[in-house]
């Protein structure tokens, strides 16, 4: 997985690539491509967790030894899992709080680009999402028209943990000995730096902080209390920003070196202090 990934395939007049059209207009991170035609270079999500654990486990160290410049397995798992995180994460949360529309990012409906030697780009294999009834694209045939906003929260949910998460990080586990404690509570940062960047980027900024605080308030939620997010203010800027219950252990890679903002292992004075850089950096 890489930082840069191949964009194509969200360009065109479906109702989902529209929308996310629209959102990576705000951040790139915010748009999920399709799947696009390249045989022999995708390998579908299903089978890269599910299938075979020694392929899984050389991409994760592969990935480890590339972007945290560790051999540790358990470091390098860390790692992947908070690369494939900011590719599901943010184009999920960012159509459920700026469109109203939850899509399918279920495990069977992911796929990966690889180069031959790593994954260079996520995609979705069908253009299926959950949408409310007054959805300008209710009727279009990619599009599973639930009730009410609750259910359209329960969809977020299962599309997220129970039909992903739930499988990706026990085989992470499995693979490459993945600390089941810090997967979660990478979950939920990753979760947390959508919010960050959608309080910055969108217009209804309080829409943002109540769809954070219901989330991270769920009881039946995973990211359950894995971190509080609050808005903080400095020099006339305000931003959202999240203290975490855990680590991702960013710290101990060679190529990384550093506290992440809201780490557990900083001081709520050390963490404030982080958090008046970002807003005096535009972060």
């Amino acid at each position: 997985m890489t930082d840069n990934e191949n964009t194509r395939g969200w360009r065109g007049d479906h109702p989902l690539v529209e929308s996310m059209g629209r959102a990576a207009a705000l951040n790139d991170f915010f748009a999920l491509p399709l799947r696009y035609p390249d045989p022999g270079r995708w390998i579908e999500a299903e089978s890269l967790f599910q299938d075979d654990d020694q392929r899984l486990r050389d991409m994760v160290v592969g990935y480890g030894q590339a972007r945290w410049g560790t051999d540790n397995p358990h470091l390098a798992a860390s790692g992947f899992i908070v690369a494939y995180l900011t590719r599901l994460t943010y184009p999920l949360i960012s159509q459920y709080v700026l469109e109203r529309r939850v899509p399918d990012v279920s495990l069977s409906n992911l796929a990966f680009h690889t180069d031959g030697r790593r994954i260079d780009g996520t995609a979705l294999i069908r253009p299926c999402f959950a949408a409310l009834p007054d959805d300008p694209a209710s009727g279009h045939p990619d599009a599973q028209v639930v009730p009410d906003e609750a259910a359209l929260y329960a969809r977020l949910k299962q599309g997220l943990f129970d039909a992903n998460l739930e499988l990706v990080i026990p085989s992470l586990r499995r693979a490459s000995r993945a600390s089941l404690r810090v997967s979660w509570n990478a979950v939920a940062s990753s979760c947390a730096q959508v919010y960050h960047w959608l309080y910055a980027l969108a217009e209804e900024r309080e829409t943002v902080v109540e769809n954070a605080r219901r989330f991270f308030g769920d009881p039946s939620s995973p990211a359950y209390r894995e971190v509080t997010m609050e808005v903080f203010e400095h020099q006339g800027k305000r931003g959202f920003f999240a203290r975490r219950a855990g680590c991702c252990l960013w710290w101990r890679g060679e190529a990384t070196r550093e506290y992440c903002s809201g780490c557990i292992l900083l001081s709520r004075e050390q963490q404030d202090e982080q958090f008046r850089e970002m807003l005096v950096g535009g972060r």
